[in-house]
């Protein structure tokens, strides 16, 4: 692919319109260098390049996270800018931190800054894209390896190291370690899920309006109810609180209302939805015994 394509594609052309004349400013008069990481930076890193082809002070090589393959003459007395497709845990970007601390004195490299298309954890000098609230990148605790471990055990948890460490490339004891760690820290938990079709056939939403001491009196109750399998408390409405049942029939779900919701004095209204089984979660935790 000829590096005047690269600026065709959306990502590329984003990421040199966003950060491309911060960079140039960045880099200013002095001679600089572009170091795009392996192996997903070369398609930023070639973009940029590209599109200051203008600025003959500026050359470009690359490394691993680890400074491996480098072209030392290269960055030698320049200004440095890594080049990545994305921050995901900070350990890459870390192990580069390192890598060119260990050779900033030696190759008198004036300053190093970061830029990558996607940035989860704040660390980078320029990006186009940063941490999103609606993400799983908020645990930034975990790195890939173990968000892979916890996908892979959320589809099967009876999976075993030996299956999971052919999957993420790790020795078997190295996913037991971040597995015993992942349960230590209560990232997740493995445990039986109850399948929601086998033993019923109807769920209801259910909106309450209620003062506050019977909200309270009422999640203490519908906490441990095995029918329910979401109960969230809101504000900013007319409601309290929204419950979720799952049930054997209709007739099921009018007792359970009558029972736990209207027969707390407090409560001012109950709104019911009925529908059929919930697409997702096919499964609950709580016992129905």
């Amino acid at each position: 692919m000829g590096r005047n394509n690269l600026l065709k594609f959306d990502p590329t052309q984003k990421f040199v319109e966003e950060v491309g004349p911060k960079i140039k400013r960045y880099f200013g008069k002095d001679k600089g260098c572009i170091i795009y990481l392996l192996p997903d930076g070369i398609f930023y890193g070639q973009a940029l390049y590209k599109w200051l082809h203008n600025k003959k002070n500026i050359t470009i090589t690359t490394m691993d996270d680890d400074g491996e393959y480098l072209e030392e003459e290269k960055v030698r007395g320049r200004k440095i800018l890594v080049v990545d497709n994305d921050v995901v845990s900070g350990k890459g970007y870390k192990r580069v931190v390192e890598a060119m601390r260990l050779r900033k004195e030696r190759l008198y490299i004036k300053d190093v800054k970061f830029a990558v298309f996607v940035d989860r954890t704040g660390l980078a000098d320029f990006f186009v894209e940063g941490y999103s609230a609606d993400t799983p990148w908020s645990l930034q605790d975990l790195d890939a390896l173990d968000l892979k471990i916890t996908q892979l055990l959320s589809q099967d948890g009876r999976k075993s190291f030996t299956e999971i460490a052919k999957e993420t490339k790790l020795s078997v004891a190295g996913v037991k370690k971040r597995v015993e760690k992942l349960l230590r820290n209560n990232i997740f938990r493995i445990k039986a899920l109850l399948n929601i079709e086998k033993f019923y056939s109807v769920s209801a939403n259910i909106g309450i309006e209620a003062d506050a001491e019977t909200c309270q009196k009422l999640i203490k109750k519908l906490e441990i109810s095995p029918t329910v399998y979401n109960l969230i408390k809101v504000s900013g409405t007319h409601k309290s609180l929204i419950v979720d049942v799952v049930a054997p029939n209709l007739k099921t779900i009018d007792e359970f209302v009558e029972k736990n919701i209207n027969s707390e004095p407090g409560v001012k209204s109950v709104e019911i939805n009925m529908g059929s089984l919930p697409i997702v979660p096919k499964g609950i935790s709580k016992t129905i015994f």
